[in-house]
């Protein structure tokens, strides 16, 4: 059985998501984007396999690109 891939930021930017791809990607996350024919309009979609989601959440805060409180609806 696949695991599922869940949304841990969207961006309005698509250069943030480049950014932060690479990011994620050198701490062994992986990632992919959901909505890439929004990418002129916003609301662009990380997501990260269902177990990486919270050191996804942890290394998002620590590079800066997200707030503890970012994550408190969840």
């Amino acid at each position: 059985m696949e695991e599922s891939f869940v949304t841990v930021k969207t961006f309005t930017f698509p250069a943030d998501v480049t950014i932060v791809q690479t990011f994620m990607e050198m701490r062994g996350i992986e990632n992919l984007t959901a909505n890439r024919l929004s990418y002129s309009l916003g609301e662009i979609e990380m997501q990260v396999r269902s177990s990486d989601f919270e050191e996804a959440k942890a290394a998002l805060i620590e590079g800066g690109f997200a707030k503890p409180e970012d994550f408190q609806f969840l």
